[in-house]
């Protein structure tokens, strides 16, 4: 029977995880989620039970959610 896993050691696994949870947070917060801090705790959460498959499932989950960028129009200048 085949197998598959990941090792990463325990301070570069801690890394990629606070690294994940700061862009999500950033990301958020510019887009004007108010659940930005959950999805950033949820990524971290994630991202060690079960290991890496979570911080997937919940990256996600916050792509699926988070609203879009407000764009301005193009041909108007702002005075």
């Amino acid at each position: 029977m085949a197998g598959f896993s990941i090792h990463i050691s325990g301070p570069f696994a801690l890394a990629i995880a606070l690294i994940g949870a700061i862009l999500i947070y950033r990301d958020g917060k510019r887009r004007g989620m108010d659940t930005a801090d959950m999805w950033a705790v949820g990524f971290f959460v994630g991202f060690f039970i079960p290991p890496l498959i979570g911080a997937v499932v919940v990256l996600v989950f916050y792509f699926q959610k988070r609203k879009p960028r407000r764009r301005v129009p193009y041909g108007i200048s702002p005075k």
